[in-house]
């Protein structure tokens, strides 16, 4: 898969956590993924990797 589609692909599985932990008002959990989401826009590849590993499988419930 191209590097700019797994960076879209990213970057709408991103927007869907961030948006959860809002909605459960979990104000550790939103910090640490605003953290991994500056990463992701610097091009971390590895948390980039992460997103689309681990927490696409949460997104897909």
């Amino acid at each position: 898969m191209n590097e700019n589609v797994k960076l879209d692909i990213a970057i709408e599985i991103m927007s869907s956590k961030v948006a959860e932990a809002m909605e459960r008002g979990n104000k550790k959990e939103i910090d640490e993924l605003l953290e991994e989401r500056e990463q992701m826009y610097l091009g971390n590849w590895d948390v980039i990797n992460k997103i689309l590993d681990v927490y696409s499988e949460d997104v897909k419930r």
